[in-house]
């Protein structure tokens, strides 16, 4: 079966709409979320980064346990990283902090690699080395100020969400145009 896109229908092929309302949904549901991190940027970023990281955890987990010819350890590695997907989830504030921790730590590890980097090349340039300073600088400030660092997170990945979601939302409009035929008796 020979499937195109074409504007007019034509004699002989079956029509139908793509279903254009699955990623509008999903558009709607990214601007959802872009507006909670943007009007309650802590609370929504703690608890959407502790989700998403114990979500990844589990799926992980899942993953490594249905493998095909999974071994006794990737097993016990999948029970593992299920097991602590579902404990970063129930003790959220504890896993928010050290994943803010692990971000600064290693914000300032890598401005300090950039920087050592730089330097030994020779290069003495402000543009250069401006990058390596800002993410000392940031790592810093995660540190010291791990709600300042979240909250600056949050607005920051609350307009991206916004902005993808809105993308996401007109194309799918675009799409609620388009119909998918299929031309009958063709192999």
């Amino acid at each position: 079966m020979d499937a195109v896109i074409l504007p007019p229908e034509r004699p002989g092929t079956t029509v139908r709409r793509f279903p254009w309302w699955i990623p509008f949904g999903i558009g709607i549901l990214v601007i959802a979320a872009g507006v909670g991190l943007l009007v309650w940027p802590f609370i929504a970023a703690s608890w959407l980064l502790v989700i998403f990281f114990g979500s990844a955890l589990i799926a992980g987990g899942l993953a490594a346990l249905v493998r095909q010819r999974a071994s006794g350890a990737s097993v016990i590695g999948g029970i593992v990283l299920i097991a602590a997907g579902i404990l970063s989830i129930l003790f959220s504030e504890f896993t928010a902090g050290a994943l803010i921790t692990f971000v600064g730590v290693s914000l300032i590890a890598v401005g300090a690699l950039w920087l050592v980097m730089v330097l030994s090349f020779g290069v003495r340039s402000v543009v250069a080395v401006l990058p390596a300073v800002l993410l000392i600088v940031a790592g810093v400030i995660g540190l010291v100020w791990p709600e300042v660092a979240l909250v600056l997170a949050a607005i920051t990945a609350g307009v991206c969400a916004l902005a993808v979601g809105g993308v996401i939302v007109g194309g799918s409009l675009t799409l609620r145009r388009v119909r998918i035929t299929e031309t009958i008796g063709r192999v």
